[in-house]
């Protein structure tokens, strides 16, 4: 369990950086979906950060619940993803998303190819 210092507890530069380090280092989506064809269900708190790469085979993005961002390589800009919004991934590289509240999203994977 992480403890945080007591309002007005001096911390030393080199542990402030690593914390706000740590704050920004994006989660990865568990390699499952090569796995698994089924869609994988995420439970965001607010300001939780994750990452998708091109071979996580995620087709798209829905938010079920809450408010996310997201934003792509190459940049789209800034999306903003509400209840019920979807984001369709295919010519998307990596993407980064953060729940700006609670939220809820599908991750919905690529159909299988036949081989």
């Amino acid at each position: 369990m992480k403890t945080v210092p007591a309002l007005g507890t001096s911390v030393s530069r080199a542990a402030r950086g690593a914390q706000a380090l740590s704050l920004f280092i994006p989660a990865t989506v568990p390699d499952v979906m090569e796995k698994n064809a089924r869609p994988i269900s995420l439970q965001l708190a607010r300001g939780q950060v994750h990452r998708l790469d091109p071979a996580d085979g995620v087709r798209e993005i829905q938010v079920l619940d809450g408010v996310v961002w997201l934003t792509t390589t190459p940049a789209e800009g800034d999306i903003l993803l509400r209840a019920s919004d979807r984001f369709s991934t295919p010519n998307a590289g990596r993407i980064v998303f953060e729940a700006l509240k609670d939220a809820s999203v599908l991750l919905v994977p690529a159909p299988r190819r036949a081989i």
